[in-house]
């Protein structure tokens, strides 16, 4: 017997043909963050879905519905495994934010009604040859993108805490909502005679909710795949840094990984600090990096322009102002062209917290040396970094997170310059290797970097390939991952009707 409830069957939004593989043996992965969805996360455990397939299992996948995504890549689909099944979950929208927004759209329309009032008064005072004056008005303040967590205090006496309370309390609302939908479509899914294990991927971490109790509720063993911290997370974006996020965060973490068979960690400074936090439970955490697939890539390409690439995000402390502040002096002391060296940037790189990023190019007088674009579906952003002859990982001062797009970058024939501490996570896994590793700080250094580079460039130089060394493999990462969790799949027995009733008490209750 299944554990559904609801005789409607579900229908999946995506399902790539069943191909010969065992059908009665299946996982089930809860994951905000999966195809086609086009942000970084999603990207592992579509990869690690063939890995899965190879393993004779097929995936099922409860994830965020398209309709709620900003934007997507269909094409990321096209490379799922035979047999892989993705449904999907809706984003809600919380009765507060609705009423918050109303007001919000009122207070707005009376601050036009005002600014046009004003308008007029200061035309008709012009006309009469008095002076307008501007008291009384305050400029918009200039907040930081992020906060670090030390920066981050219990203040709800200011109006800014009270409001970034506000907000941290409405986002995990929303995605533990997510959440509790996506635990309601997986126990009309789950059937414990063909799913042997429940995983989950996060951040967003409200999945591992659905997961524990869907894995508590089944008998099923739960495994939790921790991309970046949660808890122990190092920065917030600054709309949310307030304490009540990470007490919030403090009361899911620990039930979940009480729950679980198994926690993945994304690095061993991670795995480290988890197993301080929970100790006796050092068998638990396991590490698993992401890696650098076998998939054929573009063809590298050079010119004789020198290019500095970078595709992703700049949020938190992705701060471009070192690399802006280092090129501008190398293109001043060589006497540079923009033809002759670039900086592209792809993705949500607009801005860096409130200010535009073309702003902060021109504040270093580099603005006709910067080229920003939207983001683009994953071949072609992967030919933008094929042209490139330096890639580039932003800074971070989150040490125990190694950015996913270092396992993309050392994929090409490409110099890969990470602005990280050697001894953060980032400075440890490329320890020993041809990239350069740059405190973010020592903007001197940064520049001896790239003037280096870019002589070596115009001598006809030209980088090897960092991935060729097995350790950044992600078949190696994916082999010890799927290794354990074969450890814990097992054929469970069909739940009692008496146990189905207990499910559905436990869910409504809660």
């Amino acid at each position: 017997m299944s554990l559904r409830s609801n005789s409607t069957p579900l229908r999946p939004f995506f399902a790539a043909p069943a191909g010969s593989a065992d059908e009665s043996r299946r996982l089930l992965l809860i994951s905000m963050a999966f195809p086609p969805d086009q942000c970084t996360g999603a990207l592992r455990w579509q990869k690690l879905s063939q890995f899965v397939a190879e393993r004779g299992w097929q995936l099922d996948v409860i994830t965020v519905d398209p309709t709620s995504l900003e934007s997507i890549d269909p094409s990321r689909l096209e490379e799922l495994p035979a047999g892989t099944r993705v449904y999907g979950v809706s984003m809600p929208r919380l009765r507060i934010e609705q009423l918050v927004g109303a007001a919000r759209r009122g207070y707005q329309w009376l601050r036009r009604l005002r600014s046009a009032a004003s308008i007029r008064g200061a035309r008709a005072a012009a006309s009469t040859g008095a002076t307008p004056t501007n008291e009384g008005r305050s400029p918009a303040p200039d907040r930081p993108g992020s906060l670090a967590r030390g920066e981050i205090r219990w203040s709800l006496t200011s109006r800014r805490g009270l409001v970034r309370a506000y907000q941290a309390l409405v986002e995990c609302e929303r995605t533990r909502r997510w959440a509790r939908r996506a635990e309601s479509m997986a126990r009309r899914l789950v059937d414990p005679s063909v799913h042997e294990v429940v995983i989950t991927s996060g951040p967003p971490h409200m999945a591992h909710v659905a997961g524990e109790r869907v894995a508590r509720a089944t008998g099923l063993p739960f495994v939790m795949d921790m991309r970046d911290p949660w808890v122990l997370v190092q920065r917030l974006p600054e709309s949310i840094a307030s304490a009540l996020w990470f007490w919030i965060a403090e009361r899911y973490e620990r039930r979940a990984v009480e729950r679980t068979a198994l926690v993945a960690t994304n690095t061993e400074a991670l795995r480290l600090a988890m197993s301080a936090r929970y100790p006796g439970r050092d068998e638990r955490f396991l590490i698993v990096m992401n890696g650098c697939d076998d998939d054929p890539l573009p063809e590298s390409s050079n010119s004789d322009c020198f290019r500095v690439a970078f595709a992703g995000e700049i949020y938190l402390d992705r701060d471009p102002r070192p690399l802006f502040a280092a090129s501008a002096q190398v293109i001043r002391e060589l006497g540079l062209a923009p033809t002759q060296f670039a900086i592209e940037m792809i993705g949500a790189v607009d801005r860096y917290g409130e200010k535009p990023v073309a702003e902060i190019a021109r504040e270093e007088g580099i603005e006709e040396f910067v080229m920003l674009g939207p983001a683009r579906p994953r071949r072609e952003a992967l030919s933008f970094l094929a042209r490139a002859a330096v890639l580039v990982s932003l800074p971070q001062d989150s040490d125990m997170a190694i950015p996913a797009k270092i396992f993309e970058y050392i994929q090409f024939n490409a110099w890969v310059l990470a602005m990280a501490t050697p001894e953060s996570a980032t400075g440890r896994l490329l320890a020993n290797s041809p990239a350069d590793v740059v405190a973010p700080g020592d903007r001197q250094a940064l520049a001896a970097v790239l003037r280096e580079r870019f002589l070596q460039h115009a001598r006809g130089v030209r980088p090897p390939r960092i991935a060729d060394d097995a350790r950044f493999s992600r078949r190696v990462q994916a082999e010890r991952l799927l290794d354990e969790i074969a450890k814990y799949a097992r054929r469970s027995p069909v739940p009692t009707p008496s146990a189905e009733r207990r499910l559905d008490a436990a869910i409504s209750a809660s």
